[in-house]
């Protein structure tokens, strides 16, 4: 399956295109309805039943409002935009405009003013549409709704702690599917026989990497495949991508290869860690950073990275190496450790925690809570940090009360 139309449609042109003009081509049928069922001077009911005069003026009114809340549906999003790129972080962009919220209302109002449209073209002495103008009430009143839950998601956009959330939910779920998985089968790949490279044809980062497909590909040759970049690598033109065991003749199996690895010219795949992961630290040191001096973002931010790892800390993370369903190993792929995640996030705060009481302080009961739950392997990386944090809160200058108070936080011995 080919994801890069998915990942470039799904914005505010795709869904919201999708819908406006599924709504222009419902005006079609419903009009053939009014054609094969509805005869000027027959007795409707009360709730078809409309004049010529009248009909054309709701139509009239409908289109007119649609495409006007259409305009300030849009004027919002843009101001939303600006303040979240000046005030939280210029990469949540690319998440609201696949906020469904956002796209649906524009799609539905975009399709209402062309059904309206439509509709009203349609009318005339001859025929009075009264199905297809009941369904233009109808329209109309799912629109009313959706700007009313429009305006209520918009208002939870600007807030900081809500997108963070939603961020660290995404997060979690990206991180929990690295966990470990048991009877997965052999875990050694004989790299040393696979001798065809496959190179970038282009530069770009790893926005996919469908390891799915990857795997397919490798099982019906016969082969295995061993991947060379992770998801937001950045790629140069020429650069290896994978080495396979297929021939360099098979282009059918390199080019299926270069379509499971999906390079763009940005970052923002839906299943990048490293992205989410980017977007929560940004929040929390812009807000450490002297002109913002918001200690309380960053300890949320902090807590939700904690969320995302208590998974990986209690049951482990699995390894680069994927097999089929008979347990044979077929793809490896660069995979992100334990303590990879672990030097992703709580490095950075660290650092720019230095001197802030306040944070310092929170991180050391962060590393406490994951101790308690962690497992052996765990439980050293953990140790590591807190001595660093410990070394850190010394290097800052801080009062020796300071310091006793922090290491006293620290519940596990450090060595």
């Amino acid at each position: 399956m080919k994801l890069w139309p998915l990942l470039t449609l799904n914005g505010l042109l795709g869904v919201p295109g999708a819908i406006a003009i599924g709504l222009w081509l419902l005006a079609l049928p419903m009009i053939w309805v009014d054609t094969q069922f509805t005869i000027i001077g027959d007795p409707l009911p009360f709730w078809l039943a409309i004049s010529a005069e009248t009909a054309r003026s709701l139509l009239t009114t409908i289109a007119t409002a649609a495409i006007t809340t259409l305009s300030m549906v849009y004027s919002i999003m843009l101001v939303v935009f600006t303040l979240a790129a000046g005030n939280i972080a210029p990469r949540l962009l690319q998440r609201f405009s696949r906020d469904r919220v956002n796209q649906i209302t524009a799609g539905l109002l975009g399709g209402t003013f062309l059904y309206a449209l439509t509709v009203l073209r349609a009318s005339g002495p001859e025929l009075r549409p009264e199905f297809s103008i009941f369904m233009a009430f109808l329209l109309a009143a799912a629109s009313v709704l959706q700007v009313i839950h429009f305006v209520h998601s918009v208002s939870r956009s600007v807030t900081i702690d809500a997108e963070v959330a939603k961020i660290s939910e995404q997060l979690e779920q990206q991180v929990n599917a690295l966990l470990v998985e048991t009877g997965a089968g052999s875990d050694e790949l004989e790299e040393s026989e696979l001798k065809t490279a496959l190179r970038a044809k282009q530069s770009g980062y790893v926005t996919v990497l469908d390891e799915a497909e990857l795997l397919r590909i490798a099982r019906e040759h016969d082969t295995s495949i061993a991947v060379r970049v992770a998801p937001s690598d950045f790629v140069l033109a020429g650069q290896t991508l994978a080495v396979a065991g297929f021939s360099e003749d098979d282009e059918l199996a390199a080019d299926a290869v270069h379509a499971a690895i999906v390079l763009q010219s940005y970052r923002g795949a839906v299943n990048d860690i490293r992205f989410s992961i980017s977007i929560l630290l940004e929040i929390a040191l812009r807000a450490l950073s002297p002109g913002v001096n918001d200690s309380f973002t960053a300890v949320a931010c902090t807590d939700r990275i904690a969320a995302a790892l208590v998974k990986p800390v209690s049951e482990g993370m699995r390894g680069d190496v994927r097999c089929d369903q008979d347990g044979v190993a077929r793809l490896a792929v660069p995979g992100l450790s334990l303590e990879d995640l672990f030097n992703m996030t709580l490095h950075p705060l660290r650092q720019a925690a230095r001197g802030n009481v306040l944070m310092l302080d929170h991180i050391a009961v962060v590393l406490n809570s994951l101790y308690s739950i962690a497992g052996s392997d765990a439980r050293q990386l953990i140790v590591d940090h807190a001595r660093a944090l410990l070394e850190t809160a010394g290097a800052g200058d801080p009062i020796p009360s300071d310091l006793d108070f922090l290491r006293k936080r620290l519940d596990f011995e450090i060595d």
